[in-house]
């Protein structure tokens, strides 16, 4: 009797935690899926070839800088600062591609993310200043700098080459999302066979038994800030080149979609758990609803009301899923 009680919670509990997982991984892809055939069902206009490419390449902007913040989540950590950031980069990399090309464009937007990516791991690993007040300063401190050295000005630049990476195709698809979804898998291979990788997950799941296991906790904070900083650099660089121009104030609200985003696909604020495909996918979903309230001519401020209603749904989705998790355990 003693063992079938046992095992009937383990079961239980097993498959609540199945539950769990599954979503994780492939509930958002899911969901997407169901919402683009609901879409194309009732909306002529959304299966057109010209608007899926569209909903691909905008969601590839807020996807590229969601990759970094999806390994920096997992960590248990996070970078406000990305929307400033994303917008100094996108201004380096245009006024850059206009006097030495697009390479030296690419490399300088990264380096520029790099940089404030560097200076926020520092700041948090080794002054021991809390990730949500350095952040948030740098946000600040980011944006004021940009305003300085360009007086508000914007740069300009419509380079054929330069162009193409924002808004050229490859194979059919767009340019920008070719590179979302390398910096995905790059991410998602680093993240699964690599020590870097491991010590991310430990460090989220928790962090001081990854001390006293002889993770370089500090080392790998640090890191983890750099690499949020490449990808939003990278992500400015793609921006700027579909616009063709950067101004100072580049994508107001940008950080909450990219945090709102990585959470949606199934990533655990709490940090030690997340999935890179529910990443990708919930870039494309957050920009395929906006493309739908487009569509069907909503008033711009409901739709101002529904992204906040995503986001909030985004930023809850963590105590729901637990909550679910208990009670099919208890079931």
């Amino acid at each position: 009797m003693t063992g079938s009680a046992q095992a009937i919670p383990q079961a239980t509990s097993r498959r609540g935690l199945d539950w769990d997982v599954m979503w994780e991984r492939y509930g958002i892809s899911a969901v997407l899926v169901v919402v683009w055939a609901i879409a194309a069902l009732t909306l002529p206009n959304f299966a057109s070839r010209d608007n899926l490419l569209n909903v691909l390449r905008q969601s590839s902007f807020v996807g590229v800088a969601a990759v970094g913040m999806t390994v920096a989540i997992i960590a248990g950590t996070f970078d406000l600062s990305v929307g400033s950031t994303l917008g100094l980069a996108a201004w380096v990399a245009v006024a850059v591609a206009a006097r030495w090309g697009v390479l030296a464009a690419v490399l300088a937007g990264v380096a520029t993310g790099t940089v404030v990516g560097s200076i926020n791991g520092l700041l948090v690993s080794r002054v021991r200043i809390p990730a949500f007040i350095t952040t948030l300063g740098m946000l600040f401190i980011v944006r004021g700098f940009h305003y300085v050295i360009t007086n508000g000005d914007s740069a300009r630049f419509n380079g054929k080459s330069f162009i193409w990476l924002g808004n050229g195709t490859i194979a059919g698809l767009p340019v920008p999302f070719w590179i979302f979804l390398l910096c995905a898998a790059l991410a998602a291979a680093v993240l699964a066979y690599t020590s870097f990788g491991r010590y991310v997950y430990a460090v989220g799941s928790n962090s001081e038994a990854a001390l006293v296991a002889g993770v370089p906790l500090r080392r790998i904070t640090a890191l983890v800030f750099v690499v949020i900083g490449a990808f939003t650099g990278l992500a400015g660089v793609l921006i700027g080149a579909r616009l063709y121009s950067a101004a100072p104030g580049l994508e107001p609200g940008f950080e909450l979609n990219v945090i709102a985003t990585v959470v949606l696909g199934g990533t655990r604020l709490a940090g030690g758990r997340g999935s890179m495909l529910g990443t990708v996918a919930a870039a494309i979903l957050f920009v395929t609803l906006t493309n739908i309230l487009n569509l069907a001519h909503a008033d711009p401020f409901m739709q101002k009301v529904a992204v906040g209603l995503v986001l909030l749904v985004a930023l809850s989705i963590e105590g729901i899923r637990q909550r679910l998790a208990e009670r099919l355990a208890r079931s």
